[in-house]
């Protein structure tokens, strides 16, 4: 495929549209109704009124294989499990918080997503924009020559001077054969993450600074937040759920003490209270308290780096604001050197490497500036993307 196939959509779509193809093609995203509709099931399954699925029982004791006198006993039951008081309410607050801690994980991993769409996103527009003045660069180049070899023909210039011409066209031929590579190859990159047909259309991906939400944790941030939340509940369970839960059975007998005797019915009712020991428990708080030490052991680490990001992206704002008009000024400036050392050399008053050497100079700023503007926007992704603002 070349990069003619790879023309912008006729459809203006925005950087959040890409961002949303290249979420819908994660696992994450497919599987995030399953996850949902898997603690849903979980909460009901808590908040009823049993700990646990009911058990039948049914036996039945004989005496054939001894004197087989007629002995006979049959017994059906049923055992139900039972909470005991602040159980069932700290199970249903460990669930909340898994499932806002999964929940923080999607979002997490949709935000370090966007991240990627975005730098795939700016690397094909530099490369891109290199391609572009690289292309110009070659077609004044074959310009240069052409308007060389003319003059060479009227006796305005030795024919050594072709030879230079022709070598500048050939490193800008070759500059833009390295430029469409570089370009083809992040064009590629970008389609593959996001899934889209075709490359969108330049201006409608360009981002506006965002302020962060006061109110919303950084999606970096927020994972592990709910980790020590989860941890803490759990920590709750192990600490102060400290039995395995009751036992309830009914149960009804039938039992015949000889062959011809009649049969008797009787009823039973058991509790089954398991005790609180520390070769169950201890291990079990041990872990949790493990984990809500290392949970929260984590988040300092991660404030600290987000904090260094946010820094590091609206300096990185501000100072390619100020370079991208420092660049603008230079290729201004390079400009209108390049059109009079053009005009000075149609009148012969300089030699051609003179004038390469302008040319080079020209479009060196121009794709500077070009560069320098590219930069300051994606520095506008970057920081929003360092403030935890999806696009």
């Amino acid at each position: 495929m070349t990069l003619a196939l790879l023309a912008p959509a006729a459809d203006a779509q925005t950087l959040r549209d890409a961002a949303d193809a290249a979420w819908a093609r994660q696992p994450a995203a497919r599987t995030l109704a399953a996850r949902q509709d898997e603690f849903a099931a979980r909460r009901d399954a808590t908040d009823s009124l049993l700990s646990g699925a009911p058990a039948a029982t049914l036996s039945n004791r004989n005496n054939r294989l001894q004197r087989d006198t007629g002995l006979s006993e049959w017994e059906a039951g049923i055992t139900l499990p039972l909470w005991l008081p602040g159980y069932q309410a700290r199970t249903l607050a460990l669930i909340e918080r898994e499932r806002e801690s999964f929940v923080a994980l999607v979002d997490e991993a949709r935000w370090r997503l966007a991240g990627e769409v975005r730098e795939a996103w700016w690397q094909y527009r530099l490369a891109a924009n290199e391609r572009e003045q690289a292309a110009r660069h070659a077609d004044a180049a074959r310009q240069l020559v052409a308007d060389v070899d003319r003059r060479i023909r009227a006796g305005d210039l030795p024919r050594i001077d072709l030879n230079q011409a022709r070598g500048a066209e050939a490193s800008a031929e070759a500059a833009l054969a390295e430029a469409d590579v570089r370009a083809h190859r992040t064009a590629r990159a970008f389609l593959a993450l996001t899934g889209l047909a075709e490359l969108p259309a330049p201006g409608g991906m360009d981002e506006t600074k965002r302020s962060a939400d006061a109110t919303a944790a950084h999606p970096r941030l927020a994972p592990l937040e709910r980790a020590v939340a989860a941890a803490r509940a759990r920590l709750q369970i192990a600490s102060r759920n400290v039995r395995d839960l009751p036992e309830l059975a009914f149960g009804l007998r039938r039992e015949r003490p000889l062959e011809g005797a009649g049969w008797e019915s009787s009823a039973s009712v058991e509790l089954r209270i398991p005790l609180a020991t520390d070769a169950r428990n201890r291990p079990k708080v041990a872990a949790a308290n493990a984990e809500l030490i290392e949970a929260e052991s984590q988040l300092p680490y991660a404030q600290a780096q987000v904090d260094a990001e946010r820094d590091a992206a609206g300096r990185e704002l501000a100072r390619t604001a100020e370079a991208a008009e420092r660049a603008e000024l230079r290729r201004t400036l390079a400009a209108e050197t390049q059109r009079e050392y053009a005009r000075a050399f149609a009148l012969g008053n300089i030699d051609l490497p003179q004038r390469l050497r302008i040319e080079a100079d020209s479009f060196d700023a121009e794709l500077a500036a070009a560069r320098a503007r590219i930069e300051a926007a994606r520095a506008v992704s970057r920081y929003n993307q360092a403030i935890g603002v999806l696009p």
